[in-house]
């Protein structure tokens, strides 16, 4: 049976909605264990962690899928991959800092912009040509960053250019690894990203990294368990559906994101997240449906 019809029977669509749902949530979750580390321990050691407790779960999958096991890390091009992994790097990082200090949705908010900057990238780096529609995309995103960020005469937050700066790095780290599929599979590149995050964590080692305790161990090991099941459950659904028809899903983690702060840290998000929000999911579905 071919993957168009597989994705055409109802019971597989239904199930392939509910895992990228489930996919959804688990990033969701990911990024609450994070913020709620962010308060006690370093940003590198919460990187480090995040990094050796998903290794388990890519290796076992990579293990499992590949036709090569043994050329599971093997490359030729290695120096795309470092690259690629410093900007992960990047992208974490700024992420990490900004959830520290601002609430869970309005970070969560701001990188939902990364389809805008991904155009921008494909047009300036890749030249790919850009319509009006998606120009019109553009406006409307950029637009809704700003209010988010409260340059629109609302409250002002600095750290909130360094979520910008996070949705900008995961656009082009997007690029790199669409660049990298051509030559590597899925699992090498996932592989060994995670083990440079995992390097370049554990150089940033100091005297500010210390020994979690019982219930910090269970906070990482949910944030390492949740971003490696997220990525499994996300490639499992993908078998059932195709992306076009679950992408506007990928918004829900707003949703997500405005409950588990306000359960978890008593954050309200205020009225320029959600006109922000709006604005800037408004801009991903004017892209997604140009691509279409």
């Amino acid at each position: 049976m071919s993957v168009a019809s597989v994705a055409a029977t109802p019971p597989h669509r239904t199930r392939g909605i509910l895992l990228y749902s489930l996919a959804i949530f688990l990033l969701a979750v990911m990024d609450a264990s994070a913020k709620w580390l962010t308060h006690g321990y370093p940003v590198g050691e919460i990187i480090f962690f995040r990094s050796l407790f998903a290794l388990p779960i890519l290796l076992v999958l990579g293990l499992r899928h590949s036709s090569a096991p043994a050329r599971l890390l093997a490359t030729a091009q290695p120096w795309r991959h470092l690259l690629r992994g410093m900007v992960v790097m990047l992208t974490i990082v700024t992420f990490f800092m900004a959830l520290r200090h601002l609430p869970l949705a309005t970070v969560t908010v701001i990188t939902l912009a990364n389809p805008i900057f991904m155009l921008l990238l494909g047009l300036f780096w890749l030249g790919e040509p850009v319509g009006r529609q998606q120009w019109l995309a553009v406006g409307l995103g950029l637009i809704g960053v700003l209010v988010v960020c409260g340059l629109s005469g609302l409250q002002f937050n600095a750290y909130s250019l360094l979520a910008v700066a996070s949705a900008l790095s995961y656009a082009l780290a997007t690029l790199l690894t669409r660049q990298l599929s051509a030559h590597d599979s899925p699992a090498t590149i996932a592989l060994l990203g995670t083990l440079l995050m995992l390097l370049f964590s554990a150089l940033s080692a100091g005297r500010d990294w210390q020994w979690p305790g019982l219930a910090d161990w269970l906070v990482l090991l949910l944030l390492g368990l949740s971003g490696g099941l997220a990525n499994f459950v996300n490639a499992l659904s993908l078998r059932d559906v195709p992306l076009s028809a679950v992408a506007p899903l990928e918004y829900s983690i707003l949703l997500w994101a405005a409950a588990l702060g306000y359960f978890f840290f008593a954050e309200m998000p205020g009225m320029s997240t959600w006109l922000g929000g709006a604005l800037i999911i408004a801009s991903g579905v004017v892209v997604a449906r140009a691509k279409h």
